[in-house]
């Protein structure tokens, strides 16, 4: 199985210094997280339309499918999601050798 680790959005401190920041910062963060957001709408779109499933986390969405690591990669690729918008974890049966060692 693979899984993908979608994240939206932290903690604001995560984001920015909230005892520094200027209001200019604030705006440009909001901007940020807006397009990010649109865009994780796009992807979630792509991915339930190609068979994804998916749960909600604390910061992230995760989706989850019966396909090879392989698979899911080169499906990714024709989708146009890139690599450094997602993180695609192992599979569990790779978990599972590492835990076994």
């Amino acid at each position: 199985m693979a899984e993908i680790s979608l994240y939206l959005f932290g903690k604001p401190e995560w984001e920015l210094d909230l005892d520094k920041a200027e209001p200019g910062e604030f705006r440009r963060l909001g901007d940020s997280i807006r397009d990010r957001l649109y865009r994780a709408a796009e992807i979630t779109e792509m991915l339930e339309r190609s068979g994804w499933e998916r749960s909600g986390a604390l910061y992230d969405i995760y989706f989850y499918k019966e396909v090879k690591r392989e698979e899911a990669e080169k499906e990714l690729e024709e989708l146009g999601i890139k690599e450094d918008e997602i993180y695609l974890l192992e599979e569990e049966e790779e978990w599972d050798e590492e835990i076994e060692k």
